[in-house]
């Protein structure tokens, strides 16, 4: 870190004070002493190559007063600031890891490949998970590990961003219960697979001890007639002429069996009922939450060495399995073999974008959460760039696996591998492919209950893992905005799991399907885009890049490279708003495999949860704005607030120190490298 040359000496502390922080009679009335800046007890910021006038040279690595890291008057007792810390670098790269590894990775990502192209598919998935991904991981984590706050409170930078603090904390909310869901569905699939052993897995053929009907038909057992039928238009509430009633095995399962599914939204309120199982499998999901996030991140990142790790164990016998088959060779060739006029498709590029959002985990809060119980100084553009490409290889080794399995299916059913799309077609890279598709191509596997055992307990180790991470971030949230609750964690983390259990229990009902489908498509998918664009607007923009790129100088002793400047600047704002625009453009309403076309009740209902989550963004701008005008600050709604700073108690007290004339020990603050 760069040593600070100061002054000493009554009338030089005053002239700095005045000149290069900024201090006027406004100051003077909330009760600054500009006479004896240490007896005030609070912590000063330095200022970054302000001209000292008074001195004759030249002030380094600091922030100027008005406009970046302020003094913090109302805060200066170091028990605020008294936070926990990753035992070590690797709990806090495993934890990182697991959050952003998750369903996106294993199932979507190779099945949208798979449908646009291929090796064609990744070229622009890696381009944009390049420039845009992997800046919005570091400057997420990075503003965190600056500030140590949550992702609410890190608007102190900018308070006219607040807004995006609270949408995201909406849209964790809502992902965190999602996830819960399809944890329950993991249960019950993996208990189903055990009474395979020795018999067939039960989605595999039609028993009348799950509830098979008789228009239920197997795939390996299908007549040339019912292979035709089964090509036309599938009957639904919405649908009843010119269709068919026959559904594949794995289809009644997940409907009759797993979710007992109900006629559809027709009332507001009426979820026709819940059958005992899946509210007994959510609350087991729920405790397994709680017992990962009942000492935050001190038992989070214990257990993020067996759930970040089992992941990859899983996938990993899948794929010495999988490569064992015959045409498992096609397949992979088929991964890697571009089809180049898919890239002069804009659908891909979309698809690329929307998938690289959605999976990767940024917006949602929780790497600003991961990086704020860092050490100040951790190189955290290493570990940003370390983890976004374990993100990308996860993605390719989950493809590989998927092509492989693809390959056998199209060497066993004599098709072409371009034609084989049955898999997936009508399932919209949803929940219904994660829990019909690949459990129908693993069930034509030898021991096919020991493989489809191993993929549900892997879905549920990554619904634990994103679950957990979101819940962690909100009751960070909580902790930082009243830090006497981190006293009682424990009571913390079970009244908000409770809480978040009651909330889900709608999600498992008889109807329960139709309002997971609402939530994901007004709830998440339009909203997160939307909310990640202003985030990087508003630290870039508002609080400026100029500023952020100082705090990084300050934790890491060096300016950020200017590849991520452009980035951060340019291409993450432009390529966010491109992908927000087309979203829109290509907009459709949101529909159910079972119900074609929902009331329009259910719709005014999505759009309920699009504002309560995206419409944050202009309300608390204009709340803050009119906060801001009765202080008569006007513009102060732009600048970081008088609690915005370096969140190290030893930086804090270094910077006050230096300005207090007291030259800081050069140990004791600029730290070379993190001491785990």
């Amino acid at each position: 870190m760069p040593s600070y040359q100061v002054s000493t000496g009554r009338e030089a502390s005053l002239n700095k004070a005045r000149h290069n922080y900024g201090y006027n009679v406004e100051d003077l009335e909330h009760g600054y002493n500009l006479d004896n800046l240490e007896s005030v007890g609070t912590d000063h910021p330095p200022s970054y190559d302000t001209a000292a006038k008074h001195e004759g040279r030249k002030k380094k690595s600091g922030h100027k007063r008005s406009t970046s890291v302020l003094q913090i008057p109302e805060i200066c007792d170091d028990d605020y600031y008294t936070r926990d810390k990753w035992s070590n670098k690797l709990e806090f790269l495993l934890s990182m890891v697991g959050f952003s590894v998750g369903l996106g990775n294993i199932w979507r990502f190779p099945y949208v490949a798979y449908k646009n192209g291929g090796g064609a598919f990744l070229i622009p998935y890696f381009i944009l998970l390049f420039f845009v991904g992997m800046p919005m991981v570091y400057m997420e984590s990075a503003i965190g590990q600056y500030s140590r706050l949550s992702q609410l409170q890190v608007w102190r930078c900018a308070p006219l961003g607040t807004g995006v603090g609270v949408g995201t904390l909406v849209i964790s909310l809502l992902k965190a219960v999602y996830i819960s869901v399809m944890m329950s569905y993991s249960v019950i699939y993996f208990g189903s697979s055990m009474r395979g052993i020795g018999d067939e897995v039960p989605w595999s053929y039609c028993g009348s001890w799950w509830g098979s009907t008789e228009n239920c038909v197997t795939r390996h057992q299908m007549t040339d007639d019912q292979r035709l039928v089964m090509n036309s238009t599938r009957c639904s509430g919405d649908v009843t002429s010119d269709c068919t009633d026959l559904k594949y095995s794995a289809e009644e399962f997940w409907d009759i069996y797993i979710l007992s599914i109900g006629p559809g939204l027709e009332r507001p309120g009426d979820l026709h009922g819940w059958k005992y199982d899946l509210p007994l499998c959510l609350l087991l999901a729920w405790i397994f939450v709680f017992l990962v996030s009942v000492r935050g991140i001190r038992s989070s990142g214990k257990a993020a060495y067996v759930t970040a790790l089992i992941p990859y164990c899983v996938l990993i016998a899948l794929l010495v399995r999988a490569v064992t088959l015959g045409g498992a060779v096609d397949g992979l060739l088929f991964l890697v073999t571009p089809q180049w006029e898919k890239l002069l498709d804009p659908m891909v590029w979309k698809l690329a974008a929307e998938e690289m959002v959605l999976s990767l985990g940024t917006t949602w809060g929780a790497f600003i959460m991961f990086g704020s119980y860092n050490r100040f100084h951790n190189k955290i553009h290493i570990d940003s760039v370390l983890v976004t490409f374990i993100h990308f290889l996860t993605s390719i080794l989950a493809s590989c696996v998927v092509f492989s399995l693809l390959g056998w299916h199209s060497l066993e059913k004599g098709v072409p591998l371009k034609s084989l799309a049955e898999i997936g077609e009508s399932y919209d890279f949803g929940l219904r492919l994660a829990f019909i598709g690949f459990p129908e191509t693993l069930a034509q596997l030898p021991l096919a209950w020991l493989w489809s055992g191993l993929y549900f307990f892997m879905l549920f180790v990554l619904g634990l893992n994103a679950t957990s991470g979101l819940v962690e971030a909100v009751l960070t949230a909580g902790y930082d905005g009243v830090p006497k609750l981190r006293q009682h964690k424990a009571k913390v983390s079970l009244g908000a799991c409770i809480a978040l259990f009651l909330l889900s229990l709608s999600m498992v009902s008889f109807n329960g399907s139709y309002i997971i489908t609402l939530i994901e498509s007004y709830g998440i998918r339009m909203t997160v885009v939307f909310l990640a664009l202003w985030e990087v607007v508003a630290i870039m923009w508002i609080y400026g890049y100029k500023n952020f790129s100082k705090d990084i100088s300050l934790m890491l002793n060096s300016q950020p490279w200017w590849f991520w400047k452009i980035c951060w600047i340019i291409l993450c704002p432009l390529i966010l708003l491109a992908i927000f625009v087309t979203m829109l453009v290509f907009w459709e309403k949101p529909s159910h495999v079972n119900q074609a076309t929902f009331p329009d009740w259910v719709h005014l209902v999505g759009w309920v949860l699009v504002g309560i989550s995206a419409a944050q963004v202009p309300l608390w701008a204009v709340i803050m704005s009119l906060v801001y005008c009765i202080r008569r600050k006007v513009f102060g709604v732009f600048k970081p607030s008088l609690s915005w700073g370096p969140g190290d108690p030893k930086v804090r007290k270094s910077i006050q120190r230096e300005e207090s004339g007291m030259v800081p020990s050069r140990g004791e603050y600029a730290e070379s490298a993190p001491s785990y």
